[in-house]
């Protein structure tokens, strides 16, 4: 995904590979550092078994996003790019890689939900009883705002947008999701500063003023609850989204093999007689 967008953009590609390789090291250190000052006791005794993984296994998210995010703003400054653009790319691919990410800890063990007996529940490795299914969950609510956001990436835009929308759409979700987890090692302090930094860099980037949404926002939340013809407004333009959506994803559905080649997969050639 950031190949293609690379692409789109007219980018170096081999600078954008440089660049994803940078960040990945640097968030997967600063996923291991924070997950060990959060758990100095385990390596009191040997100081070494913050880099013999395979001994002390431990990582932490929100150390992850931080140390990549770092990464990739010093070395995009180093080699002289804009910040804000690749930003933007790296984003998206981003979301991409926490949804796999999150299939792989449903797979694995990792982030396990609460115990429950909802129908969708299911037995963890190492864990007893069956517990909610908290990573499919987060997976699909990501999944759909990486659908979101690919329009808006691939056609032009505020710089830096991409990003902040990326960090709401993110903390709003961890927030939601983090009281389903098994246990709480993260704070829900963490969502929430990552929707206020992403609201703040939003407004920032679109030049919009947030008293002014607010004042509207208000305005049409007086007017649903009190005007039917608004009422009645608001729910014919949901059912003609749910409708407009609904249409488009059984479409992809039925032309899986066009939506494939849109995004260069190829498929090999049948061998005729």
């Amino acid at each position: 995904m950031i190949w293609r967008l690379a692409r789109a953009w007219d980018l170096n590609e081999e600078k954008i590979l440089d660049l994803t390789l940078l960040t990945f090291l640097g968030g997967l250190i600063g996923a291991r550092l924070f997950f060990a000052l959060g758990h100095m006791e385990l390596f009191a005794e040997n100081m070494l078994g913050i880099i013999l993984i395979n001994k002390l296994p431990g990582f932490s998210f929100w150390g992850g996003f931080l140390g990549g995010w770092l990464t990739l703003y010093f070395f995009t400054r180093k080699k002289g790019e804009d910040f804000w653009q690749i930003s933007d790319i790296a984003a998206i691919g981003f979301l991409g890689g926490l949804v796999l990410t999150d299939v792989g800890c449903f797979l694995g063990g990792c982030s396990v939900g609460i115990q429950s007996n909802f129908f969708l529940a299911s037995h963890m490795v190492g864990f007893l009883g069956r517990r909610f299914p908290t990573q499919i969950l987060e997976a699909a609510l990501l999944f759909l705002v990486m659908i979101r956001l690919w329009p808006i990436a691939v056609h032009f835009h505020p710089r830096g947008k991409i990003l902040s929308l990326t960090l709401i759409y993110v903390g709003a979700v961890k927030f939601l999701m983090e009281p389903l987890r098994q246990r709480g090692d993260e704070s829900l302090i963490f969502p929430v500063v990552l929707i206020f930094l992403g609201a703040v860099l939003f407004y920032k980037v679109t030049k919009r003023h947030i008293i002014s949404d607010l004042k509207n926002l208000w305005f049409y939340a007086i007017k649903l609850i009190t005007v039917s013809k608004v009422r009645r407004y608001a729910l014919e333009r949901v059912k003609k989204y749910w409708y407009n959506q609904t249409t488009s994803f059984s479409w992809n559905i039925r032309n899986l093999r066009k939506t494939l080649r849109r995004f260069n997969v190829r498929f090999p050639y049948k061998k005729t007689q």
